[in-house]
């Protein structure tokens, strides 16, 4: 009798035990496995009006101090189109405005942050070409999987700091005729010194997440899937710290940069 009570006792603990076990794996797996869903459960749907955003090839969402902006083309791997761009330029400037917002993080929908431009619109060349001779007020962290190609390139680059995943892969295209920006010559520049910029505008060739770390163009190498994750978890430790002096500071570097 005693030992059957006993037994029953240690079936409900090891029950219990293996209960909060497979809960864990379970969680473990949905961060590791699903973060754009999981943290857009955790992220409102942003305040901003998409009667300004035209045909949300970029969406936005907030949560606390935190903006995400997605490019929404996953089909295309996020190659800019004018629509993009337009969308992209009121995306960051309405987060610029929001007081409440201190810092961003930019990623692509799809697995892919962005594969270049639409070639048969190079009419948005200049109007890409000028947003990203602006300088954003307040930081933003990229988190970029997939392709990072030519103007994904210089759109990551233009970023403060860039949380890559295993897969991602960053080139320049040089079949293009077009000559590349003077700014994105300089941002690659003063990222990875001459000899490396030299060589990777000669042979275009591509760059792995590896590589891209150890020149500098890559802050974390983090697992597939989880960029977002790793960024927003940043941007909440950034968030934690007296804004006003970081973006002095954050000016002064840009201006230390930019002579």
């Amino acid at each position: 009798m005693i030992f059957d009570q006993l037994f029953k006792i240690m079936h409900v603990l090891n029950m219990g035990i293996l209960n909060k076990f497979k809960f864990i794996l379970n969680f473990n797996k949905q961060i590791q496995f699903e973060p754009l869903l999981y943290y857009k459960k955790l992220f409102s749907t942003s305040t901003i009006s998409y009667d300004s955003i035209s045909n949300q090839n970029v969406k936005v969402y907030k949560h606390q101090h935190i903006t995400l902006i997605s490019l929404n083309r996953p089909e295309e791997k996020n190659i800019l189109n004018l629509a993009t761009v337009g969308d992209l330029k009121k995306a960051i400037l309405n987060y610029e405005n929001d007081c409440s917002s201190t810092i961003a993080v930019l990623y692509g929908e799809g697995g892919s942050f962005c594969a270049g431009m639409e070639p048969e619109e190079l009419v948005i060349e200049q109007i890409y070409h000028d947003l990203l001779q602006t300088h954003c007020h307040k930081p933003i962290i990229a988190a970029v999987s997939g392709f990072a190609y030519d103007i994904g390139f210089d759109l990551c680059l233009w970023c403060d700091m860039r949380i890559v995943e295993e897969n991602t892969i960053m080139a320049i295209n040089r079949k293009s005729d077009k000559s590349k920006s003077n700014i994105f010559l300089k941002r690659l520049l003063s990222t990875v010194g001459y000899s490396r910029t030299m060589d990777l505008f000669l042979t275009g060739r591509d760059i792995n997440s590896k590589e891209a770390f150890e020149c500098g163009l890559a802050n974390r190498i983090v697992a597939c899937g989880s960029s977002v994750g790793q960024a927003v978890n940043m941007a909440f430790n950034i968030g934690k710290f007296p804004q006003q002096a970081i973006i002095h500071e954050r000016n002064v570097i840009h201006e230390i940069i930019s002579k």
